[in-house]
């Protein structure tokens, strides 16, 4: 199954030991619409909210690799089927509910997560 990753988990970045030896498929961006909130150590998509397309990785994974993720993702993120510009479906991780003011993280207006360097806001 294809999982759609944006943030600490892409190749190169903090997490990507968890799904390290996972096939890659492609760099591609979602379909539809969302809002990316940087939380600083990792960013969130917001599914209610318009920005940009979210850009990402999908990787091909194991069903007990994805229950591994959704135990590592935890009570902050729910799990959907998403369509992305590649032409099919992957699973991908949603904010359930923003810590407070979006403003205190900032909207990353172009829906591209960066760890390494100060993303771009929103208003800025």
């Amino acid at each position: 199954m294809y999982i759609f990753v944006y943030g600490s988990l892409k190749k190169g970045f903090s997490r990507h030991d968890l799904i390290e030896g996972s096939t890659l498929i492609c760099k591609t961006r979602t379909k539809d619409h969302f809002a990316m909130v940087d939380l600083h150590r990792f960013p969130g998509v917001i599914k209610e909210q318009s920005v940009s397309p979210i850009y990402g990785e999908v990787y091909d994974i194991t069903d007990s690799l994805l229950d591994d993720l959704d135990d590592y993702e935890g009570d902050w993120y729910c799990r959907e089927q998403v369509k992305l510009e590649a032409g099919f479906t992957a699973w991908m991780y949603f904010l359930k509910n923003i810590l407070g003011n979006v403003k205190k993280y900032g909207i990353v207006s172009e829906g591209l997560w960066n760890e390494k360097q100060e993303n771009k806001y929103v208003g800025e």
